[in-house]
């Protein structure tokens, strides 16, 4: 399987990255690729950007040579009830919305309310991936978060940095793929990139997918017309709620 685009990296604006937004462009050009998600954190990330940056996305061009550039954002769970530190007017100005759990701003509840916390963000018509839900901070029920993103039409991302950053996550990650599987839940591939040489590395994420024998046409960036036709289909939904 070959990943067509890089959905998740960030940059040195988070504060804890080390490249610039000009610099994960041209790695994701220099590694072949067709196209790269910005995913900068969310205002709710301490030392993250504010809105003013993603709104200044006006000024980044969507083609750079022959690759795709989505700007997008990482946006963060804020509490227990799901919401997120945009708003649905600023998510749908947004190319691509990944939603995550970090511990410096995600309260951690039970197994059950970990769970009930990312179904209500799933159910956030601006919300297009899961961020690495394989997080053992916020223990989940998998079975039921694949079920519901199948039903939403959300993608759950397999983030190929987890295992540095997150010990301890890779059983989940087998556990999601398994009901991934079962009820073929949408996939989606991000190195989680912080520097720019770890843009399109996706050696971890790849051996799990081939392991488990997850078929192609389940991980939205596996093309770019998959991934344009996915992140479309959720435009339309965007749109719709305005």
């Amino acid at each position: 399987m070959r990943i067509a685009a890089d959905l998740h990296t960030h940059t040195l604006l988070c504060r804890h990255a080390y490249s610039t937004m000009t610099e994960v462009i041209q790695a994701a050009s220099d590694r072949g690729l067709q196209g790269v998600g910005l995913t900068e954190h969310g205002p709710g990330y301490p030392g993250s950007v504010g809105w003013a940056y993603f709104n200044t996305y006006r000024d980044i061009p969507r083609t750079m040579g022959r690759l795709q550039v989505f700007c997008g954002a990482e946006a963060n769970l804020m509490g227990l009830d799901g919401a997120l530190d945009f708003t649905p007017e600023q998510l749908a100005k947004l190319d691509l919305v990944i939603a995550s759990c970090h511990r410096e701003c995600t309260p951690a509840g039970s197994r059950e309310e970990n769970t009930r916390m990312l179904l209500q963000a799933m159910e956030n018509p601006g919300v297009d991936i899961m961020g690495h839900p394989d997080n053992p901070l916020y223990p989940i029920e998998a079975e039921l978060l694949a079920r519901e993103a199948s039903r939403l039409d959300k993608a759950l991302e397999i983030n190929n940095s987890s295992p540095a950053a997150r010990p301890g996550s890779e059983p989940i990650c087998r556990e999601l793929l398994l009901a991934a599987k079962k009820y073929k839940t949408l996939l989606s591939v991000g190195s989680d990139a912080h520097y720019h040489l770890k843009v399109g590395c996706f050696d971890y994420s790849l051996g799990l997918l081939q392991e488990m024998e997850i078929p192609e046409e389940q991980v939205v960036n596996s093309s770019m017309e998959r991934l344009n036709q996915f992140l479309s289909r959720h435009r339309q939904v965007k749109n719709s709620k305005k």
